[in-house]
């Protein structure tokens, strides 16, 4: 039955999802105020979850939350398992932004959309992101928006692991930002390559801001506790080492 379940909410999420884009978003987008878009992404994100929890069985709780700024930009380093981290973070944090390709950006209606949800436009091939870290970690203390980053690069499969990126740390290296490390357990239950989605509770757990002034390794270490390792915690696995596999303990079980 779960998987039937499954499969009604993925036909929903998948058909409805880019429908919801090209017939509501890039219209809105073209309108003065973002306004009005970022509300149609939220009714779509609400409607998202909300079918999830009668369809899938799926929940989500949120922890520290008192750990996230209300007050200024600041950067939030996520795990990166399924198709809902995204979603849970703009849910929480409407004004949210991220890095994307410059090549995105040349999609007409795609690029409005964009532009309007203050996306930053990255030529990732050309090293450009490491050399305009100043200019954006200054932009999100101006704008006093949050910037999502996937630190792993892509998706990962539960139980593996993949060497982090150590861009961030050049983000907050010149630039008193803080930076928030979220930890989740959404692969246990938005399975990578699967159609299939386990019913239970999804977690993400916000952890408090990475004090300013450490070394690159130091900083990256602690990166990897709160996003790799507390996650691992969280879907009861525990792991081995990076580009690696994860062994499963006695107990039970994040440009964008």
């Amino acid at each position: 039955m779960s998987h039937i379940r499954s499969l009604i909410f993925n036909i929903i999420f998948w058909i409805m999802g880019p429908l919801w884009v090209v017939m509501v978003l890039v219209p809105l987008s073209f309108m003065p105020s973002p306004v009005p878009m970022r509300r149609a992404i939220m009714m779509w994100f609400d409607a998202v979850f909300f079918l999830l929890d009668i369809i899938s069985g799926i929940t989500v709780e949120e922890r520290g939350i008192e750990n996230l700024p209300t007050d200024k930009g600041f950067i939030l380093c996520c795990k990166h398992m399924s198709n809902l981290e995204a979603l849970i973070a703009y849910r929480r944090m409407p004004n949210l932004t991220a890095l994307a390709k410059a090549e995105l950006f040349r999609v007409f209606g795609f690029k409005q959309v964009l532009e309007k949800m203050e996306v930053i436009s990255i030529n990732r091939g050309k090293g450009e992101a490491k050399d305009k870290t100043p200019e954006i970690a200054q932009f999100l203390l101006a704008q006093k928006i949050p910037l999502l980053l996937f630190v792993e690069g892509t998706r990962i499969p539960v139980g593996k692991r993949k060497r982090l990126k150590s861009g961030v740390f050049y983000l907050q290296k010149d630039v008193d930002i803080p930076v928030i490390c979220a930890s989740t357990n959404t692969g246990v239950h938005w399975l990578k390559g699967s159609p299939f989605n386990r019913p239970g509770t999804i977690v993400m757990e916000y952890h408090p801001a990475i004090e300013g002034g450490l070394g690159k390794e130091d900083f990256m270490d602690r990166v990897k506790e709160n996003v790799v390792i507390h996650s691992e915690k969280l879907m009861g696995i525990e792991g081995r080492d990076d580009e690696g596999e994860a062994r499963s303990e006695s107990r039970s079980p994040g440009p964008v």
